[in-house]
């Protein structure tokens, strides 16, 4: 067995929004939230990571950061790509100088709004960033991607290669940790689910 990539997929710590029942609004993590990333952090902490990916969202990026805090020579790339589903469509996330101000190191992307998204199109964009991710990572890499609850079923249904179906939803804990492992068995690729939602760090 060789390991092509490890994929982490991260759901964001606690949010007012959350609390709040608005899960869409650029909210800040609460305290119990800042609880949360420290104890993700940690969990990673002596986890070997060659990039990390985030939404352009402050609580996604202060999970991210959380992680990074402990790998200072692993990039931190800001993808816009990975906007939670049902964010305002003309909104692109924080400013580049406030993402700056979480996290000196990162790396921006490319910065675009998401415009009216149906599911289809949530769909699309994931099984997009998921085959760009592949393919720019090197052989035998470990990628964190941290997201959000809704937009990371869409993940992990496109890093399956599972199809789209209507009303059907994976639980994404906040912190909760997924893995989702690409193989090579006896030349034959597969992708395997290594354990979904974990949240064992806050135990």
């Amino acid at each position: 067995m060789v390991i092509i990539m490890l994929l982490y997929i991260i759901r964001h710590g606690e949010t007012y929004g959350n609390i709040n029942g608005d899960g869409f609004a650029e909210t800040d993590l609460t305290p119990n939230g800042m609880r949360q990333i420290a104890f993700l952090g940690k969990r990673f902490k002596d986890t070997e990571i060659d990039k990390i990916y985030t939404s352009p969202l402050k609580r996604a990026i202060k999970t991210a950061n959380a992680i990074k805090s402990f790998h200072e020579a692993t990039p931190l790339v800001v993808d816009f790509s990975l906007l939670e589903k049902g964010t305002d469509p003309d909104y692109s996330g924080l400013p580049d100088e406030e993402i700056l101000k979480i996290s000196p190191f990162a790396k921006i992307g490319e910065r675009k709004a998401l415009g009216k998204e149906n599911d289809e199109k949530a769909y699309l964009r994931a099984k997009e960033f998921i085959e760009r991710i592949k393919a720019e990572n090197d052989f035998n890499s470990t990628v964190v991607v941290v997201a959000h609850g809704t937009f990371n079923s869409y993940l992990v249904l496109a890093a399956l290669d599972f199809p789209l179906k209507e009303n059907f939803n994976f639980s994404h804990l906040n912190t909760g940790v997924t893995l989702v492992n690409y193989l090579e068995e006896n030349g034959v690729l597969k992708t395997k689910l290594k354990y979904l939602n974990d949240t064992k760090h806050l135990d």
